[in-house]
C-alpha cells in the first residue's frame, strides 16, 4: 500500500544574516531584569553581546593596542601596549615610535586587515596623541578611517565620519 501526498507546502526557511567574523563585545553590559518579579518570570537579555565582522576586527585591534607583551601566557609576544607612552613627554619622536609600533602590531597580529596609513599627531597642549588609521578589510570589502586618542583616559577607535 502506497501513500500519495499531493500539494505539499514548502516550508519557509529562515536564515540568519551571514557573518564572516564574530567576537564577544569588548565591554560587558548590565543584565536587564524583568519588569515583574514573579517566580516564573524570564530574563530575556544577557550581559554578553556579540560583535560581528568590522566590529569584531576592531575589538581585535583594540586588544592588540592594550595588551602588554607577556600578558598572554600562551602567546607572550602578543600586544604592543600603547599605554606605555601615556606618561612620556609628548614629542614628535614618540609619535613616530607609536606609529611604527601600531603598523608592526597590526601587521603581525591581525592578518584580516591591511594598513593603508597611520598618522600620529602630537597634541602638546592636552598632553595626548591623536591616532588616525586608514584600514582595508579585503574579505569584507571595507575601507575605512578610524581614530583613537592616546592620553589621560585612553579612548579608542571610533569610526571617522
Amino acid at each position: 500500500m502506497a501513500i500519495v501526498i499531493n500539494n505539499i507546502a514548502a516550508q519557509e526557511v529562515v536564515t540568519e544574516k551571514k557573518v564572516t567574523y564574530r567576537d564577544l563585545h569588548f565591554d560587558l553590559q548590565e543584565n536587564a531584569l524583568p519588569e515583574t518579579r514573579s517566580m516564573f518570570s524570564k530574563i530575556t537579555q544577557t550581559d554578553l553581546r556579540i560583535d560581528t565582522d568590522e566590529a569584531a576586527i576592531l575589538n581585535s585591534i583594540r586588544n592588540i593596542f592594550t595588551t602588554t607583551p607577556g600578558e598572554k601566557i600562551l602567546n607572550p609576544t602578543f600586544g604592543i601596549n600603547l599605554t606605555q607612552w601615556l606618561f612620556e613627554p609628548v614629542s614628535e619622536m614618540v609619535s613616530r615610535e607609536i606609529g611604527e609600533a601600531i603598523v608592526t602590531g597590526i601587521e603581525r597580529y591581525e592578518p584580516r586587515v591591511v594598513v593603508n596609513n597611520v598618522t600620529v599627531v602630537s597634541d602638546f597642549e592636552k598632553n595626548q596623541y591623536h591616532i588616525k588609521l586608514a584600514l582595508l578589510i579585503p574579505q569584507l570589502n571595507i575601507s575605512n578611517n578610524y581614530q583613537a586618542v592616546l592620553g589621560p583616559g585612553f579612548d579608542f577607535i571610533t569610526e571617522n565620519e
